[in-house]
């Protein structure tokens, strides 16, 4: 009997309608409905912006209109149990417990419901995919119909038209006019006169091209994009800036190397100078001395004979063997009456040879022309590092003023390029000397080890 009446009363209390209910649950219940219209309401709205179909859009204005008609039907019947007496109940025969689970239920699929459109929004392509993908390109993009009405324009046109127009971009023409004319904004300007090239105020440089649609469908449309180049331009800038420093180092290079040749022609003409005093000079001043004797005719062979060895100096002829070098010069010098005395050994170096006698050439050239003596004093000198050759004479003493000439300039020339150095005093006394190092490449005796080395100095000497 006890389990009877319990079943009665659990019976009982799950056939409890809306109207016998408490409070608490009438209130749930009706803000249960009220979550499920808002829910109705996104999915409404998700499925017209994603064009999801009139089948689809009109089963959620059906269930909206159902769920707001069963929101008027608790609200009746809960105004009744307030005590009004204008309201009369409807739900009397329905339980609550029935409607608390159809609401429930409402929820979880309008729930899945917008879950799988906004699947399908993000996995489909839709009117405003297009949209976003074209707002997110790095260019202006616009798209205009044949009375210049906007039908597409992205976000970064519409900020190059405001900057140059003034105003966002809303008739083709007012952008058409601005790209076609000289620009009124501050800080905006065209590069080219012949192209839609514009320097923004931010530094940037953007290029306008205009297209027209060639389908059938969009005769007249046209298609205007703006495309970012301000890197193609500032490394044309670049470019430009690294080829006038490039000309200019040109043209410094260019008169660099006229400097050197005319350098090279003058050390040339040096030499050749050098060549012709050496020979010339002592030549004639022996042909001179000859001449102005007056030997028996018993001598006049030996003279023939020097002025045949003279005449083949003038004409080119030189001193073929090393060895008879400083002969020949101390018999050209007893030619011009001055005695030449040499303490020490030659170098054994052929150029530090060809250099000494060269030296000496000089030094009894100028002791017979300049210093009228008759003594020229040689002191060869061989230390660890170096030879030391002292040259002096017994002429008269050179005055105070006294420079190198053009004999002792191309001496020293020579003596610095053979990386020796010359040292010249006038006073108290004439006095030359000739400083050569012994290189690495020299034996202990002095001698050049590369033999064609030593053959290379000896034809340039």
């Amino acid at each position: 009997m006890v389990y009877q009446m319990y079943r009665l009363q659990k019976e009982r209390q799950k056939m409890i309608s809306f109207v016998e209910c408490s409070m608490a649950i009438q209130n749930a219940l009706m803000i249960l409905l009220e979550i499920c219209m808002i829910l109705e309401l996104i999915l409404l709205l998700v499925r017209i912006t994603c064009f999801s179909g009139k089948k689809k859009i009109v089963t959620a204005v059906a269930v909206f209109a159902v769920s707001f008609m069963f929101m008027g039907v608790l609200m009746n019947d809960h105004r009744y149990c307030l005590g009004e007496s204008s309201y009369q109940p409807m739900l009397q025969g329905y339980p609550v417990s029935v409607l608390m689970a159809v609401v429930m239920g409402l929820v979880l699929y309008l729930c899945r419901a917008i879950w799988r459109e906004r699947r399908r929004y993000h996995h489909s392509l839709s009117y405003w995919s297009v949209n976003e993908a074209v707002n997110d390109v790095p260019c202006g993009v616009c798209f205009s119909d044949p009375f210049g009405r906007i039908v597409l324009c992205n976000t970064k046109m519409q900020e190059l038209s405001r900057i140059m127009t003034g105003s966002y971009l809303q008739d083709y023409d007012a952008l058409r006019k601005a790209m076609s004319g000289e620009p009124e904004s501050e800080g905006l300007c065209r590069l080219s006169k012949d192209s839609n090239v514009f320097y923004f105020p931010d530094g940037s440089v953007w290029m306008f091209q205009e297209y027209s649609l060639q389908e059938p469908d969009c005769a007249g449309y046209l298609q205007t994009v703006a495309v970012n180049v301000s890197e193609i331009y500032y490394n044309g800038e670049k470019i430009r800036a690294n080829n006038e420093k490039l000309e200019i180092l040109n043209r410094k290079l260019e008169e660099m190397y006229e400097k050197i040749g005319d350098k090279i022609r003058e050390q040339e003409t040096l030499v050749m100078k050098m060549q012709v005093h050496d020979n010339f000079g002592r030549s004639l001043l022996s042909i001179r001395r000859i001449l102005e004797r007056k030997e028996d005719p018993d001598k006049m062979d030996k003279q023939l004979s020097v002025l045949k060895h003279l005449v083949y100096i003038l004409t080119g002829s030189a001193v073929e063997s090393m060895e008879e070098v400083y002969k020949d010069t101390v018999r050209h010098a007893e030619e011009l009456g001055i005695s030449v005395q040499i303490s020490g050994n030659f170098p054994m170096h052929p150029s530090y040879r060809l250099l000494t006698d060269r030296a000496i050439r000089e030094c009894v050239t100028n002791c017979a022309r300049h210093a009228h003596g008759s003594t020229v004093w040689v002191k060869i000198d061989k230390n660890a590092d170096e030879y030391t050759v002292q040259i002096t004479n017994d002429g008269e003493v050179p005055d105070k003023n006294a420079e190198e000439g053009g004999g002792l300039s191309a001496l020293r020339k020579a003596a610095e390029s053979g990386k020796c150095r010359m040292q010249v005093s006038f006073s108290p006394e004439f006095c030359l000397i000739l400083k050569m190092p012994l290189t690495e490449r020299m034996g202990f005796d002095g001698t050049d080890t590369d033999s064609r080395r030593s053959e290379d100095h000896a034809e340039v000497f």
